[in-house]
């Protein structure tokens, strides 16, 4: 299990942040305050559809670039590798294009090689191009540890008409990533009072009740916007509660105290699972793990609720859905994986409850 070690200090995001139509085209400046020559870290499909408009606005902001196409999971291993190529290549600043996977990388990259980053995300699949962290994997693609960082990114451009035509599936992942911040910082209480917690944690936490409520409320009608690729207000706001809100809320917490089983869960399926649940989003595993969640926190009545709202995106709302059998080894293996944490108190009562618990992912 990883070692967690907290700086003090809270990094509230990104230095810049903005989210426009027509950004793409207006990038080459915003990249030109922290950089003379680039380092263009990508996916292949996020630079195929950004491309012809990104790289004419890059090109005539008078900044010079290489590009690096990369497929694979973030691991120390890529970012040392990369952040190497872009040293020797002469760049000072990584700009990260890409979802959940590419932001991270980019994020580590610039670490390893002590430059700044630049994200520009094309899904709001999950807030990783704000947070001040990088979830870390192994080579193999099995979840290692979390890098956590003690400065903010330099800026995150958000493009709206990218995020408006970006497969729904991205963007239902999303919502409910963000919508799991308010029920994982509830972890094992059914009600957070203050004086029962810390200003910063309950902070986070009606932030979090703030944006489970909105999204609640327009994340289907931002689902169906986005289904048309129409960039309406209901895509606006999700993406700026998605990206932005959901972030500061991951980085008041420094990226901890926010996640709790639901994450773990995620984190389990990615170590044990890794081929079954492959091809699931980050999101998807998370929305699965939040039913274990609620019913850990003696709120089993909130799951029907949820599962509908999933099921209205489309969403999966079992392990068997993602990929994995759900057998009693299996169940139980991610059981144990979950008791070694810091979310679950060591205690019997605690125990069986959780036991319970974990067979609220599968199939009714």
């Amino acid at each position: 299990m990883e070692k967690i070690i907290l700086d003090s200090a809270i990094k509230f995001g990104a230095g810049r942040y903005r989210q426009e139509e027509h950004l793409l085209e207006q990038c080459g400046e915003e990249i030109a305050r922290f950089s003379k020559k680039a380092f263009l870290l990508a996916g292949n499909t996020a630079f195929s559809v950004t491309k012809d408009r990104l790289l004419p606005g890059i090109e005539a902001a008078g900044v010079d670039y290489t590009i690096e196409l990369y497929q694979g999971p973030c691991s120390y291993e890529a970012a040392a590798e990369l952040g190497k190529k872009a040293l020797h290549l002469g760049c000072d600043e990584i700009v990260g294009i890409g979802g959940g996977v590419i932001m991270d990388l980019a994020k580590a990259t610039a670490e390893s090689a002590h430059l700044g980053c630049v994200n520009i995300p094309t899904s709001i699949s999950t807030c990783a191009a704000f947070t001040t962290m990088s979830v870390m994997y192994t080579p193999e693609g099995a979840k290692k540890d979390c890098w956590r960082y003690e400065h903010e990114l330099d800026a995150v451009l958000v493009d709206m008409q990218t995020i408006a035509e970006c497969p729904i599936r991205y963007a239902a992942a999303g919502i409910l990533d963000s919508m799991a911040k308010k029920i994982e910082i509830q972890n094992g209480k059914p009600v957070m009072l203050l004086e029962d917690n810390k200003i910063d944690l309950f902070s986070a936490y009606n932030m979090a009740v703030y944006t489970y409520d909105v999204l609640k409320n327009y994340g289907p009608q931002a689902i169906a916007d986005i289904r048309e690729k129409k960039a309406t207000k209901a895509v606006y706001d999700v993406t700026f509660i998605n990206i932005a809100i959901t972030g500061v809320i991951a980085n008041i917490t420094k990226s901890f105290s926010q996640s709790a089983l639901g994450h773990m869960i995620y984190d389990g399926v990615r170590t044990l699972f890794t081929q079954e649940a492959k091809q699931a989003l980050h999101g998807e595993i998370v929305a699965v793990g939040l039913f274990t969640q609620l019913y850990y926190n003696r709120l089993p009545q909130d799951k029907e609720a949820l599962k509908q709202y999933m099921l209205g995106m489309d969403m999966p709302v079992s392990i068997q859905e993602l990929g994995i059998e759900g057998t009693e080894e299996q169940l139980k293996a991610l059981e144990d994986y979950l008791i070694d944490s810091p979310y679950v108190s060591p205690n019997e009562e605690s125990y069986a409850l959780l036991h319970e618990a974990m067979k609220q992912m599968l199939r009714d």
